[in-house]
């Protein structure tokens, strides 16, 4: 019975030291490919003064946003409480490069990672509190890597004006 429990220490004390001396002995299968790309916006003309022509167009440019953030989740599991995996960090010019196993995600900004709270109604806006529930469980982008590197990657979120906001029915004055 000794030489029994000796051996099955030693066979576990082996098996515990190589896991910890060969991280990758436990990740059989989990090769990780770079994802780079840029996180970017378009935004809309909101009123006032109208701008040249020029200036207007340059809004439906893609633009990259600095130091944009992004949150990485397995695809299906966006759900409010759903385990962040992964945060993507943009750089100075909205560019960023992370390494991630082959799998399906879903990418959301930081405000679906908050536990849920509908906007109230007010004077102005009336919230469709359904719609507003499927925005909040719905993925900003979906990234699906294979067995490769995914380059060049461009998720662009257009940015609407106060008064044309996704679930948010604006009823009031125009600002100038």
């Amino acid at each position: 019975m000794k030489k029994f429990l000796f051996l099955f220490f030693f066979i576990s004390s082996a098996v515990i030291i190589s896991s910890w001396m060969c991280p990758t002995a436990n990740h059989k299968g989990k090769r990780k490919f770079l994802v780079s790309g840029s996180i970017m916006q378009t935004i809309s003309y909101c009123g006032g003064a109208q701008p040249p022509q020029r200036l207007l167009d340059s809004m439906n440019v893609p633009k990259g946003i600095p130091y944009g953030k992004l949150f990485v989740k397995l695809k299906g599991g966006h759900k409010e409480g759903s385990l962040i995996i992964h945060t993507i960090k943009a750089d100075t010019n909205g560019n960023f490069s992370i390494y991630l196993p082959a799998g399906n995600y879903c990418l959301v900004e930081e405000w679906k990672t908050k536990p849920f709270k509908l906007p109230l109604n007010n004077v102005n806006e009336t919230v469709d509190s359904t719609c507003f529930k499927n925005l909040y469980n719905t993925c900003d982008y979906e990234l699906n890597v294979t067995d490769k590197n995914v380059r060049h990657l461009k998720i662009i979120f257009h940015r609407p004006c106060y008064n044309n906001q996704p679930c948010i029915s604006y009823h009031g004055a125009l600002r100038p």
